[in-house]
């Protein structure tokens, strides 16, 4: 149940970069509906981070790439207007390398259209969701760094 959920439910979101300017989707499907956001969406049980974030990259743009490590980690709460949490995301932005890109761009998935927007372009639209203007401004204000993929996942066996 993703509306009005028990608990946080955890997602991951694709970060493609190429030079000044960033993949977006426009989304077909609340939170956000109708916004230009990161492709991504919730991860699978028993999936790695870099699986879901690849996996989401390729049902909603039609393309490749090599992750690389976590972005950014946002806990992205959506009130009603009663003040009940109706969505509740645990989002771990994946950082893609952009020079891995492989695929021809083309919307599809929970995606309604695909494109790229410099980043100035992101700050000054106001069908951009307020979660990507975040982001951006944090790249503008500490750049690509990243938390290494080899260190963030843990599959054990009881």
């Amino acid at each position: 149940m993703r509306e009005y959920p028990q608990h946080a439910i955890a997602a991951v979101a694709a970060v493609l970069m190429r030079g000044d300017s960033i993949l977006l989707i426009r989304r077909g499907y609340p939170p956000a509906i109708g916004k230009w956001s990161l492709p991504g969406g919730v991860i699978e049980p028993g999936e790695k981070l870099c699986d879901a974030a690849r996996r989401e990259l390729k049902e909603e743009t039609g393309l490749d790439a090599e992750p690389v490590g976590v972005l950014w980690v946002l806990n992205n709460v959506v009130l009603d207007r009663a003040a009940r949490v109706k969505y509740h995301y645990l989002i771990l932005d994946i950082l893609f390398d952009g020079n891995s890109v492989r695929g021809n761009l083309s919307a599809s998935g929970d995606a309604l259209d695909v494109r790229w927007f410099t980043l100035d372009e992101v700050m000054e639209r106001d069908d951009v969701s307020k979660t990507v203007k975040k982001l951006v401004a944090r790249i503008r204000s500490y750049g690509l760094t990243y938390i290494p993929l080899d260190s963030v996942d843990n599959i054990t066996t009881e």
